[in-house]
């Protein structure tokens, strides 16, 4: 064996006290927790939103996606109108709905409006609904009567609403 070389472990190197080299592990393990907490806190808040929102695609008869066409959206007893516009694809997004009972209107230059009434959201529903434009002018209008029942196709959960007595009512 050579003379220095070392006959166990190298030496250790110390930048600190081992109270140092403690507490920066303990503030790494803190900011790891407080950032996880955040995300946790947002997903969960967000899960308790009572809102509910609209979504869908407008085509023309021939099935070609009909972009930048107006979506109104009115709460029938509150008479609030939140407005959104398809994009490129023809999609629509409406977020942010109180439960309640909505008019949709959809309309574009060249088209005949087009008018779902009747339209029942519920707590954090998600609801897909379509809309086929005719053409013509924009003073004509279709009115959506009745069709097939508003289904939530984006989401696999199960909510109810409960109704003031239901609650109060109980053994």
């Amino acid at each position: 064996m050579s003379q220095g070389a070392w006959t166990t472990s190298p030496p250790r190197v110390r930048f600190g006290s081992d109270r140092a080299i403690l507490s920066v592990t303990s503030l790494r393990r803190a900011a790891l927790l407080a950032v996880l907490f955040g995300l946790w806190s947002e997903i969960y808040v967000h899960a308790q939103s009572t809102n509910a929102s609209l979504t869908g695609r407008i085509t023309d008869s021939s099935k070609a996606v009909v972009a930048d066409a107006k979506i109104i959206v009115i709460n029938t007893s509150t008479r609030i109108r939140y407005e959104s516009f398809t994009n490129q694809t023809g999609s629509y997004y409406v977020t942010n709905l109180p439960p309640g009972t909505y008019r949709i209107e959809a309309e574009r230059l060249g088209f005949k409006a087009v008018i779902k009434s009747d339209v029942i959201l519920h707590v954090q529903d998600t609801l897909e609904i379509n809309f086929e434009m005719e053409l013509g002018s924009a003073s004509e209008s279709v009115t959506v009567q009745g069709g097939a029942p508003l289904l939530d196709t984006e989401s696999s959960t199960i909510g109810t609403v409960v109704e003031h007595g239901k609650p109060t009512n109980c053994p």
